[in-house]
């Protein structure tokens, strides 16, 4: 009788510790998960992009499109609130990429080159080629 009562208080108290330990994990902020300002600015941004173009219906092909178009035009205009523009190199080597891959789809320079436009956007690539910069 006696042991099953010391053996009962050990695992609450160690049911109590583990406990303990998981919910101080969950708290616990890393800085190496911190995300970088431009990070930060896109996901606001494609969030705000999001919601603007949510109530737009996308039944025809064209109405696609349409949303696609408004909500890369509210991530621009957003990013732009926030000091960012679009980087003239980046613009630079997409016209090379956007040739040859207009080349090899068969599709026009514009449209490939709107396409790498929409996926850069959403990127923070922390080369001298991404998408966004901060003007000095």
């Amino acid at each position: 009788m006696k042991t099953s009562r010391i053996f009962a208080v050990l695992c609450v108290l160690l049911l109590g510790c583990a406990g303990f330990w998981y919910w101080q994990s969950l708290t616990e902020i890393e800085p190496a998960s911190q995300q970088s300002d431009v990070v930060q600015a896109i996901n606001q941004c494609d969030l705000i992009a999001s919601k603007a173009a949510a109530g737009l219906p996308e039944v025809l092909p064209f109405q696609k499109l349409e949303k696609a178009a408004r909500q890369s035009r509210v991530l621009d205009r957003c990013m732009q609130d926030r000091g960012y523009a679009q980087n003239p190199a980046w613009v630079t080597e997409a016209n090379r990429q956007a040739q040859r891959i207009a080349h090899e789809q068969g599709v026009s320079e514009a449209e490939a080159f709107e396409t790498l436009r929409r996926k850069a956007m959403l990127e923070a690539a922390p080369s001298m080629t991404s998408y966004w910069r901060k003007p000095a």
